[in-house]
């Protein structure tokens, strides 16, 4: 009976280190970020804007350029009694006209400049926006990695703690154990079990968390494929700060809001500058064929002397968003700052928590054999196999943990810099 529950035992332990394959399609992190990209919402508003604050620049432009109407009408009258009552021939009238603005002393100029700058932070705005749903793709992504991963761990475990009750019904039956082995393996079998519902509920909210990300909240995901692997990824502090600095769409966003907060004071106060127009037309028409004919040129300057202190109250609300403006880019700046050191930092540790992870796992297999051979030996029992079982796929799942760590960790420090890539 003794060699019977030995191999057993052996068969149950070797069962362990194989880790099953995930069926069906697997999407890839550069296909989902694809999909992201194309159909996002946020991608879309961000685009509607972009566009919004170009048709604004349009329009500011179309201020100082030449203008053409065309008119034309038509008017008969009579009487309904008397020798009139036919009514009379009746009166036509055409012509065209053009005007221009000569001179507005800056003021078209600077409302020109001031829309252009907000349609540049838009688009910067767009950038960070396509960066920040790349970021939460490649997040989710990982995340549904990892628990794919301590799932497979989970499962693993059931199938151990399966295989040590079949252990200890058998060492009962032979009166080499107690009762209470056989009861302490159907608890630790059932919390196994409830251990494996709870990975495999974490693994179908991340897909649905992936599919959202993606931009198709209904999208049913059958799997991914495994990039949660550790790859070397170093890069000094200095230059780190350096590129973030060239390179956060959301700091250029601000440092050309503040621009245009500057441009604004200076449209506010040219608010009561003069305008010098130009304009003329021509005209024709009569009751006849061709009667009367008439042209027009004119050349005005309009100079307001007073407006109720309008531009005093424009000039003091444009120095107050001019404040705002740059009080927001100053503690942007500052915040980059820390957002690149925190990320910096936390790549530094997730890297050595990899390495002490992986030598923790070494230890605890080198365990595992140890209290394998010893069960061959005689002089080991199933708890010991099984004791040593458990530590392994603690060790794995520590393991998984760092290498998740450390994807974040560099995806935080590449969100940081600007430079949040598909892959």
């Amino acid at each position: 009976m003794r060699k019977k529950t030995g191999a057993l035992a052996l068969g149950g332990c070797l069962l362990l280190l194989g880790v099953p394959a995930m069926a069906g399609e697997k999407l890839t992190l550069a296909q989902c970020v694809e999909k992201a990209l194309a159909s996002h919402p946020s991608l879309t508003a961000a685009e509607g804007t972009a566009e919004s604050r170009h048709a604004a620049a349009s329009l500011s432009a179309s201020g100082s350029r030449l203008k053409a109407s065309a008119t034309g009408s038509y008017a008969r009258n009579g009487s309904t009694k008397g020798a009139n009552s036919g009514g009379s021939d009746g009166d036509w009238s055409t012509g065209v006209s053009l005007s221009q603005t000569v001179y507005d002393w800056g003021k078209t100029k600077a409302s020109v400049k001031s829309a252009k700058l907000g349609e540049k932070a838009a688009r910067e705005t767009l950038e960070r926006t396509r960066e920040s749903v790349v970021a939460d793709v490649r997040d989710a992504y990982y995340s549904l990695n990892k628990a794919v991963r301590d799932t497979a761990v989970q499962d693993e475990q059931v199938k151990n703690y399966q295989q040590r009750l079949d252990w200890a019904k058998s060492y009962y039956a032979a009166g080499a154990k107690a009762k209470i082995e056989v009861t302490k393996a159907e608890t630790d079998l059932a919390n196994a079990k409830l251990s494996l519902i709870k990975a495999e509920s974490a693994a179908e909210q991340y897909k649905a968390r992936l599919a959202s990300a993606m931009g198709a909240p209904e999208l049913e995901i059958d799997g991914v494929a495994d990039e949660l692997e550790y790859e070397r990824w170093d890069i000094a502090l200095g230059d780190a700060l350096k590129r973030a600095a060239a390179n956060r769409a959301d700091l250029a966003a601000q440092n050309l809001l503040v621009d245009k907060a500057k441009t604004d004071v200076t449209a506010a106060k040219l608010n009561n500058a003069p305008d010098l127009t130009a304009s003329a037309g021509y005209s024709f028409g009569g009751s006849g064929f061709y009667d009367d004919d008439q042209w027009n040129a004119r050349l005005s300057l309009s100079i307001p002397i007073g407006d109720g202190g309008e531009t005093k109250a424009r000039v003091a609300g444009a120095t107050a968003d001019l404040k705002v403006a740059r009080a927001n880019r100053d503690k942007l700046a500052q915040d980059v700052v820390l957002d690149v050191r925190q990320a910096w930092q936390s790549l530094r540790e997730s890297a050595a928590s990899i390495d002490a992870a992986r030598a923790a796992e070494r230890q605890a297999r080198e365990n595992l054999d140890l209290a394998l051979s010893r069960y061959r030996a005689g002089v080991g029992d199933s708890l010991e196999i099984s004791d040593a079982v458990d530590a392994y796929a603690q060790s794995q799942t520590t393991l998984i943990a760092s290498l998740y760590n450390h994807k974040e960790a560099r995806l935080s420090l590449e969100k940081a810099m600007g430079e949040v890539s598909g892959s």
